[in-house]
């Protein structure tokens, strides 16, 4: 058997004998110029871009319309300082009372004592019982007046006292003295409640 009886032999048992023989280059070029179709674009990429448009949409909307910042205003309101005058001596006291306290006084309040000069005495006030605010008290003392006050008898510097007076003038007889003096503090408590 020759080498064209093989060949004639293979074209008989081949299934496309019938069709025509292509050159090489056909299926190359094919492949060059069939233009392949894109690739659907990704759902995900999609839905992560219009959420990133609607978070950049919701910051630039808060940064526009979110409250202003306001910084909180402290008023300080300026104490003043209120003049007391000590009364001469009285020959005799009667019994304090919370009641005759609470009618004569139109101004008590607790202080420290920052400052003895001479006969000015200077408070520093840290509670107002009654009357308007303030933030120092200076009182003068006329002659031995303050030895009718509670406690020690005489103003001293550094301790708390429990001041009332009655028309700028300061009330002794058991209605001023130290903040500790037995019976003070509960006297101003049921007076002032």
């Amino acid at each position: 058997m020759t080498d064209d009886d093989l060949r004639a032999l293979l074209r008989r048992a081949d299934p496309a004998r019938d069709l025509p023989a292509s050159p090489q280059r056909f299926p190359l070029e094919d492949i060059m110029t069939t233009a392949t179709p894109a690739p659907p674009a990704p759902r995900k990429k999609i839905a992560l871009a219009a959420a990133a448009l609607v978070l950049v949409a919701a910051g630039i909307g808060w940064l526009t319309l979110r409250p202003e910042e306001t910084t909180p205003t402290v008023t300080t309101q300026e104490l003043r300082t209120v003049q007391l005058t000590a009364p001469g001596v009285q020959a005799k006291c009667v019994e304090p009372t919370a009641e005759v306290l609470a009618e004569r006084a139109d101004f008590a309040f607790a202080g420290t004592v920052t400052a003895v000069e001479g006969a000015t005495v200077t408070l520093d006030v840290t509670r107002v019982y009654r009357g308007d605010a303030a933030g120092q008290v200076r009182i003068a003392q006329a002659g031995d007046s303050s030895e009718q006050m509670m406690g020690s008898g005489k103003f001293e510097n550094g301790k708390k006292y429990l001041v009332a007076s009655s028309q700028g003038s300061m009330l002794i007889c058991g209605y001023s003295g130290e903040a500790d003096a037995e019976g003070l503090q509960g006297l101003y408590d049921r007076a002032f409640a």
